[in-house]
């Protein structure tokens, strides 16, 4: 998880925290009840919502039916008001901030609303728009998509390329997890793919939404939302957000429009965004938002970043428990320490000089197996000077083995 080319003070990369932003699929009839009951900020941004887009968002979230709230043009502003709530509202009971962030399809939108990047009046209609335009896209509703697990991600694209035709198409709309992919398409083309995909053993699950996101079906809607984006600004974000087209920050707020004009249409790349957090330090992650769906893909992604759920008030109660936090920041720091100093020292020497190796690395060997004993011994807490100590070993041991700056990265990262 650590990057040996940074700059950054490795004190900075300690409890790195990112936020991250719910899509469509994790609406329930409900949802932020529990903070418009408790907080005022709640209250005013429901409010502002259904004034922006003419719409009773509370009523929708909190008394309408499932079918209703799922239907895209109501579920894509529904889901964002809730997460800028649980945003709000997180910053103001705790307020520490995030080092990155990132948001799932729909979600990206939450991110740029709560890094400062678009105003939350403008993000609401704006999604509104958007819903609108997939939904009408697809009138017909000849488009499904479908969540397939345990098959690998090319061969999942080798299946859709045999499939999809220009009238018939699908294609992996989302990449979330190593063995976890969404497909989307004409439902004729993606029950083909999932036909195919079962033979190789994989398994299924249709999803609960109203239009195939992330596909070429909706390619006519994107187009029309291009237009739309343009009568939108977007200023520069307060935090890094990673946009779902590239797996990468943005560069500025110049480049928000241009990811924009692709997301709809482009695949969501979120085991490559979660990767991104990984090797860059972070090792908490809090989902604002409905449900905690991206906590638990998370878990399918690394063992080495810790998820928090905040989406209502008994959330936020537990995440100022710091006590429980901690705990788990110890638990993720030795698990990552021992598989560190694992790779370093089974890693291959390539050091032709035996005599100035040995020289070098028998005492790091040495101070290696004493830092273990004391972390095993030790079981409560886990000093920053350990932390730091023990990353120094390791490389120090990269380097007397002489190991390429790409396999010192893997190793390190």
């Amino acid at each position: 998880m650590y990057d040996i080319g940074s700059r950054c003070d490795r004190r900075e990369l300690m409890n790195n925290l990112a936020f991250l932003f719910p899509g469509q699929g994790s609406q329930f009839v409900g949802m932020g009840k529990h903070f418009w009951n408790e907080f005022a900020l709640a209250k005013r941004l429901f409010e502002e919502a259904s004034d922006a887009i003419s719409l009773d968002i509370k009523k929708l979230c909190f008394n309408g039916d499932m079918n209703e709230l799922t239907k895209t043009m109501n579920a894509q502003p529904a889901i964002l008001t809730v997460s800028v709530i649980a945003f709000q509202v997180y910053m103001q009971e705790i307020g520490v901030k995030p080092r990155f962030l990132a948001g799932h399809s729909l979600g990206e939108y939450s991110a740029l609303v709560c890094s400062g990047a678009l105003s939350f009046h403008d993000a609401v209609t704006l999604v509104r728009r958007r819903g609108i335009l997939m939904q009408n896209a697809d009138p017909q509703q000849q488009g499904t998509m479908a969540a397939v697990t345990h098959l690998s991600l090319q061969t999942l694209q080798e299946i859709c390329s045999k499939v999809s035709t220009e009238d018939f198409p699908a294609g992996v709309a989302c990449m979330n997890s190593d063995q976890q992919h969404v497909i989307s398409g004409h439902r004729q083309a993606v029950e083909r793919v999932i036909r195919m995909a079962e033979e190789k053993g994989a398994e299924y699950t249709y999803l609960n939404v109203s239009a195939p996101f992330h596909s070429l079906m909706i390619r006519s809607a994107s187009e029309q939302f291009q237009t739309v984006l343009h009568q939108y600004s977007f200023r520069d974000a307060a935090w890094p957000i990673i946009s779902n087209v590239t797996a990468r920050p943005y560069s500025t707020g110049n480049s928000v429009n241009e990811h924009l004009k692709q997301h709809m249409t482009m695949p969501v790349r979120w085991a490559e965004s979660m990767h991104y957090l990984l090797l860059h330090g972070v090792t908490e992650v809090i989902e604002m938002g409905p449900k905690n769906v991206l906590g638990s893909l998370l878990k399918k992604i690394t063992n080495h970043i810790a998820p928090y759920p905040l989406g209502q008030t008994s959330d936020v109660h537990r995440l100022s428990n710091s006590g429980e936090r901690n705990k788990n920041i110890v638990h993720l720091r030795k698990k990552q320490l021992n598989k560190l100093m694992i790779q370093s020292v089974i890693s291959r020497n390539y050091n032709k000089d035996s005599l100035a190796y040995s020289n070098m690395t028998t005492r790091l060997f040495t101070q290696i197996q004493e830092l273990k004993k004391r972390m095993e011994r030790n079981e409560d807490e886990l000093s920053e000077q350990e932390l730091e100590h023990s990353i120094h070993l390791c490389k120090l041991i990269c380097e007397a083995k002489q190991l390429p700056a790409q396999e010192q990265l893997r190793i390190l990262k």
